[in-house]
C-alpha cells in the first residue's frame, strides 16, 4: 500500500462508518419520535463533513500545480470548510426549530427512551473506534517527524472523542425519559446539543470565514512580521505587504523591500525568506527588492 493510500485509509473508514450511523440516527429519530437523536444525527454529520474536509486536504496537497492553476488546488480545502460552516448553521437552525416546536406543542407519541439509549451507545462505539484510527495515523514517521498534515489527524481524534461525550449525554436523556416519562426532556437535550455544536464550532466558523475573504490566517502573526521587517537593519522601507491563505493550513506573503545602499540584495532576500518561513508560518514567500522607495504603491492599500 502506498503512503498516500495509507494516509487516506482512516478518513475513508471514518467517513463511511459515521455516514452510515448518521443515516441510522435519522431513521430511528423518526421511529423513536426523538428530537434529541435527530439533533445528534446532525452533530455526527458535522464529524463526517470535518473528515471529508481533512480527507480533501490530504488529496489536494498531493496534486501538483498546473499552468492554469499555478497555486495548485489547495484552496479547495477553504471552499469545503466554508460549505461545512453553512451546513452546520442550517443544521442548528433546524434543531432549534424542532426543539422549540416540541416544547410548544409536545408530540402526542411518547419518545422511546430505550431506542434513544441503544442508538446513542452505538454512536459512542463508532466515535471511539474512529478516533483510535486517527490517533494511530498521527504517529511520527520512521524518522520521528510529525508532518503538517498530521494536524488533521489530531483534530479529528479530539473531535470524535468529544462527540462520544455528547452521545453519553443523549443516553442520560433517554434514561431520564424512561424514569420520568416527561416528553420535554428530549426537546431540551436537542437544543443543548445545538448549543454544543455552535460553541465547539464557532472558532472554526470564524476562521473559515476569515480565510474565505483572504484574511490573514490565525496562525500567522502579522504584527510580528511587520515588526521584524521594520527593525531589520538592512531594510529602510517596505510597502505593499500582503498576507493571505493558500489553504486551511498554508499562507502566502508578498512584500516590496527597499534596502540600504551597499547591502547585498540576494543575501537579504535569502535571510528574510528563511525567517518568514521558519518563524512566521509563511509557506510561500515572494519579495521584491528595491534600491529606492517606489512612487507607485499598490492601489489596494
Amino acid at each position: 500500500m502506498t503512503q498516500m493510500k495509507m494516509k487516506q485509509t482512516p478518513y475513508i473508514i471514518g467517513i463511511s462508518l459515521n455516514l452510515i450511523f448518521v443515516l441510522t440516527e435519522l431513521l430511528f429519530s423518526q421511529l423513536a419520535h426523538s428530537t434529541a437523536l435527530f439533533a445528534d444525527a446532525f452533530h455526527n454529520l458535522s464529524d463526517v463533513l470535518a473528515l471529508v474536509i481533512a480527507w480533501l486536504a490530504v488529496i489536494v496537497f498531493g496534486l501538483k500545480a498546473t499552468k492554469k492553476h499555478t497555486y495548485g488546488w489547495h484552496n479547495l480545502s477553504i471552499l469545503a470548510s466554508l460549505f461545512n460552516t453553512f451546513l452546520l448553521i442550517g443544521a442548528v437552525l433546524i434543531i432549534f426549530y424542532e426543539g422549540i416546536s416540541d416544547l410548544i406543542d409536545p408530540p402526542t407519541v411518547a419518545t422511546n427512551g430505550n431506542t434513544v439509549m441503544i442508538v446513542a451507545a452505538i454512536g459512542i462505539g463508532i466515535n471511539f473506534f474512529t478516533a483510535m484510527l486517527f490517533k494511530a495515523s498521527g504517529a511520527p514517521d520512521e524518522h520521528g517527524h510529525h508532518h503538517e498534515q498530521d494536524l488533521n489527524s489530531k483534530t479529528a481524534y479530539i473531535h470524535l472523542l468529544a462527540d462520544a461525550g455528547v452521545s453519553v449525554g443523549v443516553i442520560v436523556g433517554g434514561l431520564l425519559i424512561q424514569l420520568t416519562k416527561w416528553p420535554m426532556i428530549d426537546a431540551i437535550i436537542s437544543m443543548i446539543i445545538g448549543i454544543i455544536i455552535i460553541v465547539t464550532s464557532w472558532s472554526v466558523m470564524a476562521s473559515t470565514f476569515n480565510l474565505a475573504i483572504n484574511g490573514v490566517p490565525d496562525k500567522v502573526d502579522a504584527d510580528g512580521i511587520l515588526e521584524y521587517l521594520n527593525t531589520n537593519k538592512n531594510i529602510v522601507h517596505l510597502h505593499d505587504l500582503h498576507i493571505w491563505p493558500l489553504s486551511t493550513t498554508e499562507a502566502a506573503l508578498t512584500v516590496h523591500l527597499t534596502v540600504k545602499d551597499g547591502a547585498e540584495p540576494q543575501e537579504i532576500l535569502d535571510d528574510v525568506s528563511q525567517v518568514l518561513r521558519q518563524n512566521f508560518n509563511i509557506n510561500h514567500v515572494t519579495i521584491q527588492i528595491e534600491t529606492s522607495v517606489s512612487s507607485q504603491p499598490c492601489n489596494l492599500i
